[in-house]
């Protein structure tokens, strides 16, 4: 008994009764049924699997795009035989393409990124980084130098003009200033940074091969240095000319004085500086020294993912803008010209098959493949073992029961079937 002649839709297609007698066309009408409603299906799974497939001679397939776009290209015509995955109608790629390079060039950059960050830190980076840290480290060295110097410059050259037995235990101010207290204070403030000025000598020359162990006292020095310096500036602009001290002599003691202290805050802001650069320089060392962490490649991981599955996004609407015959066989219908926007779902070419088989097909029963609104779906098995409704495109329509699977489906996905199989 030869089989009868039926309508197998691919990709998007108007309902068709397809093969397999009362039993599929009840089946197809529910799925539509279900289509329409809410009901869950419901019935025994199987597995889509690689197989040999036979097809059925006669069993016409009418195609439409998935997505919408300009027909830029028609290689065939009425009549014309053509092979398994010849281009019938092809629509125009060019934006398409531009968005898949440019993903392809953010695929290599995150490829390269995970690449540098497994690999770790390159031994030129970390040259860098050590030279880095040894110049920043001079500069620190200098900048506590320099810090001392200019204090000890304000305070002993500029400050001490004004003071009679400065670097000992008397040490009094030989000008008169109104204020006492001010006058009591300026004076303990002098006796004591004599004794700071020694320790801190003592300090520095013995951090010669770590200056930064001599930041945090040099830093505390200068804060008190400056803090002499501002009193002595306001005594000295509370002091009027008088007996041995003239207009221009005071003028120069006030200016002097003044010198030194904005010194003394440019060198105190220099160390800071200085002290901050260098912690940064040893961070970058010690990050370099210990690569990414694993944390920094997992996110890097999930950014290569990401743009995998981009890309491969792209890949899937170029491959949708292209129709390819499902099988081998004769083109029957063309209802596509140059310069059209096809719409998804309208069909554009029927092609109707000449048989054959192929070897190593995805295949699932016949009665899996719903047809309804247009669309060829089944319900495959998620994670949860709930079916959903997931649409394919078929090819051949085997003499044994089986369906071809296009796309849309993979080898092992779980399918619900609503007839006897002849494969598993």
């Amino acid at each position: 008994m030869h089989p009868r002649t039926t309508k197998v839709l691919t990709h998007l297609s108007k309902p068709h009764i397809s093969l397999g007698g009362a039993l599929i066309i009840a089946l197809v009408a529910v799925g539509i049924a279900w289509q329409a409603s809410s009901v869950t299906p419901s019935g025994q799974y199987t597995k889509a699997v690689n197989a040999s497939i036979t097809g059925v001679g006669g069993a016409t397939s009418d195609l439409s795009f998935q997505v919408s776009g300009q027909v830029v290209s028609i290689p065939v015509s009425i009549g014309q035989k053509v092979e398994a995955g010849a281009t019938l109608v092809a629509l125009d790629q060019s934006s398409l393409q531009a968005t898949r390079a440019g993903a392809a060039a953010n695929l290599e950059a995150a490829e390269a990124r995970l690449a540098a960050l497994t690999a770790g830190t390159r031994p030129e980076q970390l040259a860098i980084n050590q030279t880095a840290v040894a110049q920043a480290k001079n500069a620190l060295a200098s900048a506590l130098q320099s810090a001392y110097t200019n204090a000890d410059d304000a305070v002993h050259a500029k400050a001490d003009q004004v003071f009679t037995n400065p670097r000992n235990a008397t040490a009094q101010l030989s000008v008169l200033v109104p204020d006492a207290t001010l006058v009591s204070r300026i004076q303990t403030e002098r006796v004591a940074l004599e004794a700071m000025f020694a320790s801190w000598n003592a300090s520095l020359a013995a951090a010669t091969g770590d200056p930064e162990s001599s930041v945090a006292l040099s830093e505390d020095n200068m804060r008190s240095v400056a803090a002499f310096l501002n009193d002595l500036t306001v005594a000295l602009a509370e002091t009027q000319p008088g007996g041995s001290i003239g207009a221009s002599t005071l003028a120069g003691y006030q200016s002097s004085v003044n010198t030194g202290r904005l010194n003394t805050l440019a060198s105190l802001s220099g160390l800071i500086s200085a002290d901050t650069a260098y912690k940064a320089a040893v961070g970058a060392l010690t990050l370099a020294q210990a690569g990414a962490t694993a944390n920094d490649i997992a996110a890097q991981k999930a950014a290569v993912d990401a743009a995998q599955a981009t890309l491969r996004g792209i890949d899937v609407m170029l491959r949708q803008s292209v129709l390819t015959a499902p099988f081998a066989g004769t083109v029957t219908a063309l209802n596509a010209h140059l310069g059209q926007t096809a719409a998804p779902g309208v069909i554009l070419v029927s092609i109707e098959s000449s048989g054959g088989s192929k070897d190593n097909a995805l295949v699932v029963p016949t009665s899996s493949v719903i047809r309804s609104g247009g669309q060829a779906f089944v319900y495959v098995k998620d994670a949860k073992g709930a079916p959903i409704q997931t649409p394919v495109a078929t090819g051949l329509t085997g003499t044994d029961g089986m369906t071809e699977i296009l796309s849309g489906l993979a080898a092992g996905d779980d399918v619900l079937t609503f007839g006897t199989t002849n494969k598993q």
